[in-house]
C-alpha cells in the first residue's frame, strides 16, 4: 500500500507544485486527520502511529481500531499511510489540525460566492482573538477590554461618517475599511493580557504574547504585527511615524496605525479611569472641531461621602491624549460628559494647547 500511495502522489505532481510555491504552515482539515491526531495524543506518537500504518491486520488490532475510530476504522490505515507519505515527501515536521473539514469549506465557499464581501476567515479570526483574551485574562479584564473595544468602535465609526461628509471640513489622512476596525477591536480586547505576567510594563508583554505565541488564526504576519503594536503603544510614548517598529509598513499603513493608536489610547483612558458611568459615546464633527459626547448611565448610587466622578478626575491624562489627537487630525477634540440624569449636568474639557511635538 505504501509504495502505491507514494507512486500516486509523485505522479500527480503535488510534491513539485508545493515545493515550488513553498509554505509556512501545514494545516490538516479532514475528519481522518483529526482522528489520527486524537490517536497520537491519546496513546503516544511513534508506537501507535506505526501500528496504524504498518501492521495490525489481526483480529485484536481490527477490534481495537473499530473501538477507537468507529465509522472511520475501515479506512483509517489508508489515511494514516497517506498522511505519513505526505509528511515525508514534503518535509513536513508538524501540522496544525483544523477543527473544520471539507464539508464546512464547501459551505463557506458557497456563501462567499452568493454574498458580496463575505469573509471566510472573519469568524475564525475573531474566535482566536476572544480565546486568547480569555486565556490570559480574568473576567474583570476581559470585560474591561470589551468596554474599551466598544468605545473605540464608536469613535472609529464616527470618524468614518465625518470623512464621508461632503463639506470639505474633514479629511482623514487615510481611508478606513472594516478590517481596520477589526484590528482596532482585537487590540482593545487584548491590550491588557500582559497583566498575566506582571503589571509593570504589561503593554510590552501583551505585544510579545501576540507576536510570538501563534495564537491568532486567519491573520497575515503583518496584520498580527499591527495588532500587537497597537497593544504595545496604547500607553506611555506615542509612536512617531518613523519609529523603528513601523519601518516594514508602507506609508499608508503607518498613517492608519497612528490614527488607530490615537483612537485606542483615548478609549483606554476613558475606560480604565472610570471617569463617568459610561454607557457609550457619540463622535461627530461640529463648528468647534471634533466632539466626543460621553453618554452616562442614569443616576447611580454612591457610597456615603463619595463624589460622582467627572472628567476633571482625569484631566492630566486626557490632555496628553488630546494633544496626540490634534497632532494626527489637525483639529481640536472637545470631550463632553453629558449625564442623562434629571439635573442634566455637563462637564467639558478640551485641549487648547498646540501640540508642537510628541
Amino acid at each position: 500500500m505504501r509504495e502505491y500511495v507514494r507512486m500516486v502522489i509523485l505522479e500527480f505532481g503535488l510534491v513539485e507544485k508545493v515545493k515550488e510555491g513553498g509554505f509556512e504552515v501545514a494545516v490538516g482539515s479532514s475528519g481522518t486527520i483529526r482522528a489520527i491526531e486524537k490517536a497520537v495524543v491519546s496513546e503516544g506518537t511513534e508506537g501507535h502511529f506505526e501500528r496504524l500504518c504498518c501492521g495490525g491486520d489481526g483480529e485484536v488490532e481490527r477490534v481495537r481500531r473499530e473501538r477507537f475510530f468507529k465509522r472511520r476504522s475501515e479506512f483509517i490505515v489508508a489515511g494514516a499511510v497517506l498522511l505519513d507519505e505526505i509528511f515525508e515527501l514534503l518535509g513536513i515536521e508538524e501540522m496544525e489540525v483544523s477543527g473544520y473539514g471539507l464539508g464546512e469549506g464547501i459551505v463557506a465557499d458557497s456563501l462567499a460566492k452568493v454574498f458580496d464581501g463575505y469573509d471566510l476567515n472573519a469568524n475564525a479570526r475573531w474566535r482566536s482573538v476572544v480565546r486568547l483574551a480569555m486565556r490570559f485574562n480574568n473576567k474583570k479584564r476581559v470585560k474591561a477590554g470589551a468596554q474599551c473595544a466598544s468605545i473605540a468602535k464608536d469613535i472609529f465609526e464616527g470618524l468614518r461618517k465625518c470623512d464621508k461628509l461632503d463639506n470639505n471640513q474633514v479629511k482623514l489622512i487615510a481611508s478606513f475599511e472594516d478590517k481596520d476596525l477589526e484590528y482596532l477591536e482585537a487590540a482593545c480586547l487584548l491590550h491588557n493580557i500582559g497583566h498575566f505576567t506582571s503589571k509593570k510594563g504589561y503593554h510590552k508583554q501583551s505585544c510579545h504574547i501576540i507576536m510570538n505565541g501563534d495564537h491568532l488564526y486567519g491573520y497575515s504576519t503583518d496584520e498580527i504585527k499591527l495588532i500587537a503594536l497597537l497593544t504595545r503603544f496604547h500607553r506611555k510614548k506615542f509612536p512617531r511615524s518613523h519609529h523603528a517598529f513601523l519601518e516594514e509598513f508602507p506609508e499608508q499603513a503607518k498613517q492608519k496605525f497612528r490614527v488607530l493608536c490615537a483612537i485606542m489610547r483615548l478609549s483606554v483612558i476613558l475606560q480604565q479611569n472610570d471617569c463617568v458611568n459610561l454607557r457609550g459615546v457619540d463622535f461627530f464633527h461640529s463648528y468647534e472641531g471634533f466632539k466626543l459626547v460621553i453618554k452616562e448611565a442614569r443616576d447611580q448610587p454612591y457610597l456615603p461621602g463619595s463624589s460622582q466622578p467627572t472628567l476633571d478626575n482625569i484631566e492630566a491624562e486626557l490632555e496628553k491624549e488630546l494633544e496626540h489627537f490634534k497632532k494626527i487630525f489637525k483639529q481640536e477634540l472637545l470631550v463632553v460628559g453629558s449625564s442623562s440624569s434629571s439635573n442634566d449636568r455637563k462637564d467639558k474639557f478640551t485641549c487648547e494647547r498646540d501640540a508642537d511635538h510628541l
